[in-house]
C-alpha cells in the first residue's frame, strides 16, 4: 500500500460521521433568537444567586440571559414600574 492510498484510506475513516446514539435523550428544539440589538452589561450579583440563574436556566434549557429576559418580563406584568 502507497502513502497516498494508506493516506486516502484515513481521510476517508475520518469523515465517517458515527450514528447517533439510539438511548441519547430527546433535546428541546432551541428557543427563536431574539432579533434586537444585543449589549453587554456588567451585573453584580451575589455568588449564591449567580448559581441559582445557572441551575434555573440549565433546568429550563435556555441561556441565563433568556432567563433574566423572563424574569424581567414576569416582574413588569404584575404592574411593578
Amino acid at each position: 500500500m502507497s502513502k497516498f492510498t494508506k493516506l486516502d484510506a484515513i481521510r476517508k475513516h475520518l469523515r465517517l460521521i458515527p450514528p447517533p446514539e439510539p438511548h441519547a435523550p430527546a433535546r428541546k428544539p432551541a428557543p427563536a433568537p431574539a432579533t434586537s440589538k444585543r449589549v453587554q452589561k456588567n451585573l453584580s450579583i451575589l455568588e449564591s444567586d449567580a448559581e441559582r440563574l445557572k441551575a434555573l436556566a440549565k433546568r429550563d434549557g435556555i441561556s441565563q440571559a433568556q432567563l433574566i429576559s423572563a424574569a424581567l418580563d414576569a416582574y413588569a406584568s404584575d404592574g411593578v414600574d
